[in-house]
């Protein structure tokens, strides 16, 4: 079998996985999405259902699509599973984190005594 339909095949069963879990965790929440008039629920419930269920399809086919498309699943796989991480994981926490309003999570600050030492 080809490498790369491999790729393609695993960046699809990854997509498949996470729309799902996306779908499955936007829906069950009372988030904002249960407040958007019924056209616009319906319209993004159909979008992610059919972009699982063609990830899906694509699987199972074991297709070689061009390269470019090949680009395009596995970006769109790495989105859908970074959102359903990060809704699973705000989900559990909640909206507010236990991290200071100005945390950058890069080390560039200085910590508040040091900066009352320097003035």
């Amino acid at each position: 079998m080809n490498p790369i339909t491999i790729v393609n095949a695993v960046a699809s069963a990854i997509l498949t996985a996470g729309v799902s879990a996306f779908m499955v965790m936007l829906y069950r929440s009372d988030g904002v999405v249960r407040r958007w008039p019924m056209t616009g629920s319906i319209v993004l419930r159909l979008s992610l259902t059919l972009t699982a269920s063609g990830a899906l399809f694509n699987c199972l086919t074991l297709s070689t699509p061009p390269l470019s498309e090949i680009m395009l699943n596995c970006g769109l796989a790495g989105v859908f599973a970074w959102a359903a991480v990060f809704h699973a994981k705000l989900l559990k926490h909640g909206p507010n984190s236990q991290r200071s309003p100005g945390d950058d999570h890069c080390g560039s600050r200085q910590d508040p005594q040091s900066e009352r030492s320097n003035s």
